[in-house]
């Protein structure tokens, strides 16, 4: 009798170790699959990596991919709530939306990340979910233009009227134009397949086009790079890693660190924060690229005054950071 309980007893013991050891299960959704997105998913798990969550053994990443599919996210959210995930990663806004929009009522965690504007998308006021945003200086970016182009006053934009954030920066976009002297033309793309339409409505109308962090016309990229090349004419691209896409010009973040500043916050949850006390952080320090190759290609010549400004040039294919 005696030697039942205690093998009933280890039983026990070995039952809840190995419940103890059972891996944390995070769910990473994104809306589409572009470099700057899977850029901020890595940050992420990097971050984890360091801190010693090891995918396979103590960490489970779940991941879905939307493809621009608002009713994608929605089923990739719905699903990792079916598997009983532990915290939830939402990358750009209409995944976060989803995610929000499943998860608001229980206690997992939501982090979001690559959102734009987190109060005007209803993903403020929850407690369980918090993020960062990845807002841009949109004025700055059509200024910029305007030192790039002498005599600038007509600027094309293609953009997905569908998604929040592409919206919401349009608007912005034309409320700057008009402060600036500049009529701001757009061609709407409600999906990626509709992109090299909408790009190529704008030949001959524009003498220059402005791409947003606009998740469906990022992820189509190339269509509206070959309407610049066409016409010889700027691209600006408020994104650093469509540089070596055919961007002329890029602003913005390294949605690498990005992500790892995510990854920051996923980890003080982690350790015991409520997301309730976890303010949304906001991505600082704006970089500027140079693309020098398509430069050469469209026989453009930048400013002295942008060139000082730069944080770095694409030449030759390679990348290659300016010291200060």
């Amino acid at each position: 009798m005696r030697k039942v309980k205690l093998s009933a007893l280890l039983a026990a013991v070995l039952f809840g170790l190995a419940a103890l050891a059972a891996p944390l299960k995070i769910g990473i959704t994104q809306i589409v699959d572009h470099p700057a997105l899977n850029a901020v998913r890595q940050g992420v798990i990097d971050v984890l990596a360091e801190a010693g969550y090891v995918e396979g053994e103590n960490v489970e990443y779940i991941l879905g991919n939307a493809q621009g599919d608002f009713s994608v996210a929605m089923s990739i959210a719905q699903n990792f709530l079916a598997q009983g995930v532990d915290l939830v990663v939402s990358i750009a806004t209409p995944t976060s939306q989803a995610a929000v929009q499943v998860f608001k009522d229980t206690s997992v965690p939501v982090v979001f990340s690559a959102v734009t504007d987190p109060v005007g998308a209803g993903l403020t006021g929850y407690p369980n979910v918090t993020g960062t945003s990845d807002m841009i200086d949109v004025a700055s970016d059509l200024a910029l233009l305007k030192e790039l182009v002498p005599g600038l006053t007509k600027v094309g934009m293609v953009y997905n009227p569908g998604e929040a954030n592409s919206a919401i920066l349009t608007d912005m976009a034309k409320e700057a134009g008009g402060d600036l002297g500049l009529e701001i033309v757009v061609a709407a793309a409600e999906n990626t397949a509709a992109v090299p339409l909408a790009a190529q409505s704008l030949i001959g109308r524009v003498q220059a086009i402005y791409i947003t962090t606009d998740n469906t016309v990022v992820s189509a990229l190339e269509s509206v790079v070959d309407v610049a090349r066409s016409q010889g004419i700027p691209l600006l691209v408020a994104d650093p890693s469509s540089l070596e896409r055919g961007a002329l010009v890029c602003t913005g973040f390294d949605y690498y660190d990005h992500g790892r500043m995510t990854g920051e916050l996923v980890l003080k949850i982690l350790q015991g924060a409520s997301p309730a006390d976890l303010p949304v952080e906001y991505q600082k320090g704006t970089q500027l690229w140079l693309n020098l190759d398509m430069a050469e290609e469209i026989s453009f010549s930048f400013p002295q005054a942008i060139k000082e400004k730069a944080t770095g040039l694409l030449f030759g294919g390679r990348r290659f950071v300016i010291e200060d």
